[in-house]
């Protein structure tokens, strides 16, 4: 690769990296990977190759259908094999092969053997590189060329900085995946009280087949029209309306009706909603109606379990803070298991005691404190299985901590409760106590229902009261993190802007100026990928570790070359890029680049300074010799800044860096309050932002912007 290349592919790099960020599956992230390694390194073939679930076999990936078809080609590589990618896999290094005589030299082959496979595609060398995320091995990245000779040296870097992006991201979306297939496994729990799910298209009729209406009528053919033949005459009308109200007013619609069985009439409840092609577009085409079909004449229990699931579910997913979730919890309490009055006691912090969230009919959460009562004690009267009271006789016999509340809870009409523990394989949380006008809960599949509505609720409790958690150390690292104000520095004038678009969840970016002895100031400007308590953390740890050998030796080659081998000596997979730069009060700068973006300045008009790109900081391979030394005119203008000012999801990075400069062009001879502030405005469409205050813009990423003006 030459030196020509260095900045296209570093800009592609950086493309890549947004790429993978936004992918939520494992396929987009290899149609990224694949695409780089081909428009890069001019690949013959390029694929991804990941560890299944045994961790003994490499099984290959495809990409997305398009340009990249064929690409991505391979077979399954045991991992145990005698093959360069299973090598690779085993020993966590690369390995290169430079021509056939290599391959067959060190991995042999028979006939129709892994190896033969790839000759026979007409390639000359090959590139292994081990994608390991965190440490662990999820598979291998493969490179073929027609050519001999493999990756030359600044490829090898490339090649190696692409399979540690590609290792988090897969892993990223593997668990994405997990994620969704606990979530597809939770909904088909909640919908198991249906009698059928169906699907259906306006004019045509039922879609598919409805197995439960087949075992309850004995009718095997029931799409199309052919249903309305098991319903009742009477009911018949009234659901075809119903539904063509529905269909007009593109709205949801439920109705009962009765269908025809060996036994007997029997009604059916159901419920159906259009599926729209464009979901934010209520006016958009309706591909076709779902729905649910229950049987109310035995199993209306069942349609209320399903209905109150089903509402957790939404109510869940839609909570965003602990006081939403808990209002949210105790409105389905409500809605779904019939209660008049649900309560929620919680611990809810390290000597905080108990605390009581209570709602009733009028759907207004109150709050108090439980002092007279541990949460040892609480979860002795739970119990693992629940206690479910009924009546005067079943209180009379309480503790007198406890049964004061259910005194005066059966003197307002409730007549039955039902005392759940909320807790979860990691701890215990509290008690959800539901209070009843009817019967008591004497059923034992309600019973069950209520401790699994209970373990639900427990789940949720206990990830919002982690996130709250990890919320307030985020907030509080971010606090401490914060950059305080610019030196003065009597020759220089400089601002600095520092935007996030994530709320309290802090960023990796940081800008600071370390003034140094001899009228010299080292010019800083860091970015961690990634976001929270880990991004800021290092980040942190990169800062101290900028100043102190800046302060030994501020040289850029020797600060950047210490940063490598701190984060070799660290072990860290964090992708770390920085731009440093020593600034003389004469102009003179002296500057480098470890994988960074190059500042602007309007010496000798505005324009982007040719630092050297390099690589990002602990990545092998760059000697850090390479290093700008310009001397800029008297009074110039010199802004560095993230690649959050620059990129977004629909702006290329090419795009951006032009954009910016064409900003700049009319404000480079401003102040540095000016330009910085003209910046983040016309690229981040924020408003106001301070000298080191966070604002509420549309930027995808931080940005943090640094100007500085000679005097």
């Amino acid at each position: 690769m030459d030196s020509s290349a260095v900045i296209p592919a570093l800009e592609r790099l950086h493309r890549t990296a947004t790429e993978l960020a936004a992918a939520l599956d494992v396929r987009e992230a290899v149609t990224a990977v694949l695409r780089t390694g081909r428009d890069v390194l001019a690949t013959s073939t390029c694929g991804v190759s990941l560890l299944d679930e045994t961790g003994t076999v490499l099984v290959p990936q495809l990409p997305a259908e398009g340009d990249l078809t064929g690409l991505g080609v391979g077979r399954p590589v045991p991992l145990a094999s005698a093959t360069p990618s299973a090598e690779a896999a085993r020993t966590s290094r690369p390995v290169l092969l430079h021509d056939r005589g290599e391959l067959a030299a060190r991995f042999g082959g028979g006939p129709g053997g892994l190896n033969d496979s790839v000759l026979a595609q007409g390639e000359h060398s090959w590139a292994m590189y081990p994608l390991l995320a965190r440490g662990r091995l999820v598979g291998v990245l493969r490179f073929g060329f027609t050519r001999e000779g493999s990756l030359d040296g600044e490829q090898q870097v490339f090649a190696a900085t692409l399979a540690g992006q590609c290792a988090l991201a897969v892993e990223r979306a593997s668990l994405l995946r997990e994620a969704r297939i606990s979530e597809r496994r939770y909904r088909t729990l909640a919908e198991a009280g249906a009698l059928d799910v169906f699907t259906a298209r306006p004019g045509h009729g039922v879609t598919g087949t409805m197995p439960g209406w087949t075992a309850l009528t004995g009718r095997a053919d029931v799409g199309g029209r052919a249903w309305q033949d098991d319903v009742h005459p009477d009911d018949l009308p009234t659901v075809l309306r119903t539904f063509d109200d529905a269909v007009a007013a593109r709205s949801g619609a439920r109705f009962r009706f009765r269908i025809a069985t060996p036994d007997g009439w029997r009604t059916l409840a159901a419920v159906a909603v259009p599926v729209l092609s464009d979901p934010t577009d209520p006016d958009s085409e309706v591909l076709e109606w779902v729905g649910s079909l229950d049987d109310v004449t035995d199993r209306a229990r069942a349609t209320r379990r399903t209905r109150t699931l089903q509402a957790l579910t939404a109510a869940l997913a839609s909570a965003t803070t602990y006081p939403d979730l808990l209002d949210a919890v105790l409105r389905v309490c409500l809605d779904g298991p019939g209660a008049v009055r649900a309560t929620v006691v919680l611990a809810e912090g390290e000597g905080a005691g108990l605390s009581l969230h209570r709602m009733l009919a009028d759907r207004e959460r109150r709050t108090g404190q439980v002092p007279e009562v541990t949460l040892e004690q609480l979860t002795a009267f739970a119990g693992a299985s629940g206690r479910y009271l009924v009546g005067a006789r079943g209180i009379a016999d309480l503790s007198d901590a406890v049964r004061g509340n259910f005194e005066a809870a059966h003197a307002a009409g409730e007549t039955a409760w039902a005392v759940l523990p909320l807790a979860t394989r990691r701890r215990r949380l509290g008690a959800l106590t539901l209070g009843f006008t009817e019967p008591g809960v004497d059923d034992e599949e309600e019973r069950e229902f209520l401790l699994a509505f209970a373990g639900q609720v427990s789940s949720a409790l206990e990830r919002m009261q982690l996130l709250e958690a990890e919320r307030d150390q985020a907030t509080v690292l971010q606090e401490a993190l914060r950059p305080g104000p610019l030196p003065d520095v009597d020759w220089l004038a400089t601002h600095r802007s520092a935007t996030t678009s994530a709320g309290v969840e802090v960023g990796g970016d940081w800008a600071e100026i370390i003034p140094l002895s001899g009228d010299r100031v080292a010019v800083v400007l860091g970015d961690v990928m990634g976001r929270g308590v880990r991004a800021a953390t290092v980040m942190g740890e990169v800062r101290t570790q900028v100043r102190t050998l800046a302060l030994i030796d501020p040289h850029p080659t020797a600060v950047l070359r210490g940063l490598d081998a701190c984060a070799a000596a660290g072990g860290g997979e964090d992708l770390v890029t920085i731009f440093y730069g020593v600034l003389h009060r004469d102009g003179r700068l002296s500057a480098a680049s470890a994988g960074h973006l190059p500042p602007l300045t309007c010496s000798e008009g505005p324009h982007y300074l040719d630092v050297p790109p390099g690589v990002p900081i602990g990545v092998e391979g760059d000697p850090r010799s390479d290093v700008l030394d310009v001397r800029l005119a008297p009074g110039s203008a010199l802004v560095v800044f993230s690649d959050g000012l620059v990129e977004t999801r629909t702006r290329s990075l090419t795009e951006g860096l032009a954009e910016v400069l064409g900003h700049f062009h009319d404000q480079a001879y401003g102040t540095p309050a000016e330009i910085v502030e003209a910046l983040v405005a016309q690229m981040v469409e924020t408003g106001e932002t301070g000298e080191t205050g966070d604002t509420g813009g549309a930027a995808d990423d931080d940005v943090t912007v640094l100007g500085l003006r000679l005097r």
